[in-house]
């Protein structure tokens, strides 16, 4: 009896075990093979740059909301948002004790793989063309950036669309150009229907 009781215990134990480590999900293609849902991605160690795992949404192919970055041991590396495959939004990497190293916005510039379309005349011949550019996407610091040592001292550091600005600068909005309107002409003294017509 007491054997039994042993093993359904041990039994009991691995299945607690198993019930509690990560479950890995399936990652997802649609019939255009592009990625879709909740996905898992590692990345192998290059040029001395350790490798890492992913996890976070693909939609039509674009990473989309809150990703998760890990380190092979398992400690958290970055939290990032993106929006249409850009980092745009909030943003905090972490130091390999598990402290909070950055934290901030980012900004989308562009989005990765938008066609802009040019129209291109020859100078000799007078031909029309037109011709598709691939644009690249980028994203630039935006805010107030917190830069922590790894004592936890914070020091702040504020940004405009990537640009370093000043702090008296970052709570002033940016001027904005300076548009000259064109003066209307007066009005006229009276219209023609306002004119009284002499009677004769």
């Amino acid at each position: 009896m007491r054997k039994v009781s042993v093993f359904l215990f041990l039994q009991f134990m691995m299945l607690a075990a198993f019930a509690q480590m990560p479950q890995i999900k399936p990652n997802k293609v649609d019939a255009q093979q592009r990625k879709q849902g909740e996905w898992q991605e590692e990345m192998p160690e290059v040029r001395g740059e350790p490798g890492y795992t992913w996890e976070g949404a693909y939609v039509d192919n674009l990473k989309e909301g809150i990703w998760k970055k890990y380190a092979l041991s398992g400690g958290l590396i970055a939290e990032e948002t993106y929006k249409h495959g850009q980092l745009n939004g909030y943003c905090r990497y972490f130091y390999s004790n598990g402290l909070v190293s950055a934290e901030g916005s980012f900004v989308a510039m562009g989005i990765d793989g938008e066609i802009d379309n040019y129209r291109i005349i020859d100078p000799i011949t007078g031909e029309e063309r037109f011709e598709e550019v691939k644009r690249d996407g980028s994203s630039q610091r935006n805010g107030m950036w917190k830069i922590y040592d790894e004592e936890g001292k914070m020091t702040k550091e504020y940004y405009r669309r990537g640009e370093p600005i000043t702090e008296e600068e970052f709570g002033k909005e940016p001027a904005k150009p300076a548009t000259a309107k064109p003066a209307l002409p007066p009005p006229p003294a009276s219209l023609p229907h306002q004119k009284k017509k002499g009677r004769s």
